[in-house]
């Protein structure tokens, strides 16, 4: 593992492609696209000791964030079967609305390759860090640091991969038609002896974004009364 960390910056590296050339026009990802009907792929993983005493600790009666309305991280937003995830693209930044858990995410647009570019947070999200984006090529990429220790994914056979403070995930988002592919890259040593990396498609959909209005009282019933 000790080897393994000493390259994670270069790894990083190849992974998204930093430093990106922000140039050329932007792709275009706007529109509204659902999860119902496409794919979900998660690469084999490769837990350290500490990431798997961590999984074998999950208890999803208590330790899944959504029981309290909150997202645990990026990968668990986007595996929310049968919701609509709305883009809309400007000069500055890329808006996704999140129809799970009413996840209104605005991520400035920046030069990766200055110091210090901007980021930003949701409000009430803490598990979900602080990102920022740029163009490469034909895709969006998003870069999330600051992360609190949790859960990439809380959902079905993939729940309980856990996740800590230093965890940097990257976003990989391009269109094909009216499909949608989002890679999503979790770069974690301490839980993870090689890069956790799931891809997602969603297809485009003519369904509008409604509120989703999530209770915690509600939320917290994991069995019939």
């Amino acid at each position: 593992m000790k080897n393994w960390t000493g390259c994670l910056f270069a790894a990083f590296v190849c992974l998204v492609g930093w430093p990106a050339v922000v140039a050329g026009q932007a792709p275009d990802l706007s529109g509204n696209w659902i999860r119902n009907g496409g794919t979900t792929a998660f690469e084999e993983w490769h837990f350290t000791e500490e990431g798997q005493r961590r999984l074998d600790a999950y208890d999803f009666k208590t330790d899944d964030p959504a029981l309290h309305c909150i997202g645990a991280s990026w990968t668990r937003v986007w595996l929310n079967p049968n919701v609509v995830v709305q883009i809309t693209q400007a000069r500055d930044n890329v808006r996704l609305r999140y129809e799970w858990m009413d996840i209104d995410r605005r991520i400035p647009l920046v030069d990766p390759t200055t110091a210090n570019p901007p980021r930003a947070h949701v409000e009430g999200h803490p598990a979900l860090g602080r990102f920022m984006a740029w163009y490469d090529g034909d895709t969006l990429v998003i870069d999330t640091i600051d992360v609190t220790p949790g859960y990439v994914s809380t959902m079905e056979k993939w729940a309980g991969l856990p996740q800590s403070r230093t965890m940097r995930t990257v976003e990989r988002i391009r269109r094909s038609g009216d499909l949608l592919t989002i890679e999503i890259t979790h770069v974690d040593p301490a839980m993870y002896r090689k890069p956790l990396v799931v891809t997602v498609t969603y297809p485009r959909t003519q369904f509008e974004l409604m509120k989703y209005g999530c209770d915690p009282k509600e939320a917290a019933v994991v069995a019939p009364r």
